[in-house]
């Protein structure tokens, strides 16, 4: 059922079940959409709809069209690049200033997320492995305690969920994908377990130097 929930913030619910659709491929990238028809497929006025996708063209994720209504963003190679460029920029940073705060048991907590993840590439859960790598960019730029940082990562963090879902919907609608994909994300786990490794090792500047290299090849794999 579509159908959010009444309440004051109804075009916060509505951005939600919008966002879920999209981020499940429900709907796809240079789908058009009409608050019309979304208003009736939902049952509510089109205004909270309108809201909803506003603060999705905001975001990002709906691009205006000169007819009326929107179209979601096109999973552009160009796109890819310069988001993950600035992502790099600033997680590259946040490793920095995190090195400040890493100790035995933060070392621990990322750990056991790494472990999580490897069990989860085992039995082929795509979705909870996708889960846990956010888990782990998200502890660590947290783990910097610099507010304006996490504030500058948390703008780009749709647009980067929107491009890793395009990519994760495409390999589980195609098995012959599946395969490669697995051994990227078994690549991933060993560069995760380097950086934490560089930051327990006290070597901040090798922490940072494989983050860049770690997201910036990230960007050329989503490629193909």
């Amino acid at each position: 059922m579509d159908a959010p929930a009444r309440s004051s913030h109804l075009f916060e619910q509505i951005h939600e079940i919008l966002w879920h659709k999209i981020l499940g491929g429900e709907i796809e990238p240079m789908q058009r959409l009409k608050d019309v028809e979304w208003a009736k497929r939902l049952g509510v006025s089109r205004t909270p709809v309108r809201e909803a996708m506003r603060k999705m063209q905001q975001e990002g994720i709906l691009i205006p069209l000169s007819q009326g209504g929107y179209e979601v963003r096109a999973v552009s190679v160009d796109d890819l690049h310069g988001l993950y460029r600035c992502r790099s920029a600033l997680e590259v940073q946040a490793i920095r200033e995190a090195f400040n705060n890493f100790s035995p048991k933060t070392q621990n907590q990322f750990e056991v997320l790494i472990r999580k993840a490897d069990k989860a590439i085992d039995k082929g859960d795509f979705d909870k492995v996708f889960q846990l790598n956010s888990e782990f960019h998200r502890t660590l730029i947290e783990l910097s305690q610099n507010t304006h940082l996490v504030g500058l990562c948390e703008t780009l963090q749709k647009l980067i969920l929107y491009y890793r879902s395009a990519l994760l919907n495409r390999v589980k609608s195609d098995s012959s994908r599946q395969e490669e994909y697995i051994k990227r994300l078994q690549t991933k786990q060993v560069e995760h377990r380097a950086i934490i490794d560089a930051l327990a090792e006290q070597d901040v500047e090798r922490a940072a130097e494989l983050m860049q290299c770690h997201l910036l090849e990230t960007a050329q794999h989503m490629e193909s």
